[in-house]
């Protein structure tokens, strides 16, 4: 299957401004984009702490479903020396949605919260990704992992106490260990970013992978109800 284009056309950044590390290139690339997502539907709501049990398990529900998609196309390339230097078990976050949402609503998790449009049409980009062989699947471990690592704990503590959540449970997710294990991860994940033997084709392809990725969970958010 081949990789399939945009949804809609997405804005090319403007190269010029724009350094060789790839790291800065994908930050730079991303920060309008990023800011726009913070500010759409659900997450909006979710960052005013106006969000409910229900809907919260229905984003994990969705999120599970892009993590694992992501994690088998990482798994499925992981020959690629590019990939292996990204991938690493630490980072993995399938099996921590799936112990949340098996706190939070049951066994019965799978079929009872809905897959939206949006997560559907995600999967098969990275599936596309994948099969295809293309680096740009790269981009999408920047923006959920470093995404996890930063704003992510933020989110930790907002969402227990927003929805009066103990110990643990539904917010496994966003543990990655102490401050100083979030610390290394992140600066690991950025200087494995910063060495990927990439051509500057590749890496312009992984800079626009990363916007799409951005406005595809601008759409997600829009999809998930937040009541």
């Amino acid at each position: 299957m081949a990789v399939c284009g945009p949804l809609e056309p997405i804005p090319h950044c403007n190269k010029a401004n724009l350094s060789h590390d790839l790291p800065e290139r994908l930050r730079l690339g991303t920060r309008d984009l990023h800011a726009q997502t913070e500010r759409t539907g659900f997450m909006a709501h979710m960052l005013a702490g106006r969000i409910g049990l229900p809907a919260y398990c229905g984003l994990l529900r969705n999120l599970h479903a892009i993590y694992a998609a992501l994690e088998a196309a990482l798994r499925q390339r992981h020959a690629d020396a590019a990939v292996a230097l990204v991938d690493t078990p630490a980072l993995h976050r399938e099996a921590a949605l799936a112990s949340d949402l098996q706190a939070l609503v049951g066994d019965h998790w799978p079929q009872a919260l809905p897959v939206q449009p949006a997560t559907l049409a995600y999967v098969q980009r990275l599936q596309g990704l994948a099969q295809s062989g293309s680096r740009a699947l790269l981009a999408h471990a920047y923006v959920r992992y470093l995404g996890d690592l930063h704003g992510g704990q933020v989110l930790k503590k907002l969402v227990a106490r927003t929805l009066g959540l103990q110990g643990e449970a539904g917010t496994r997710f966003y543990e990655f260990g102490s401050t100083e294990e979030v610390l290394a991860l992140r600066l690991a994940l950025r200087s494995a970013l910063g060495q990927l033997p990439v051509s500057p084709e590749e890496a312009d392809a992984i800079v626009e992978e990363a916007r799409w990725a951005f406005v595809q969970h601008q759409r997600l958010f829009e999809q998930l109800p937040a009541a």
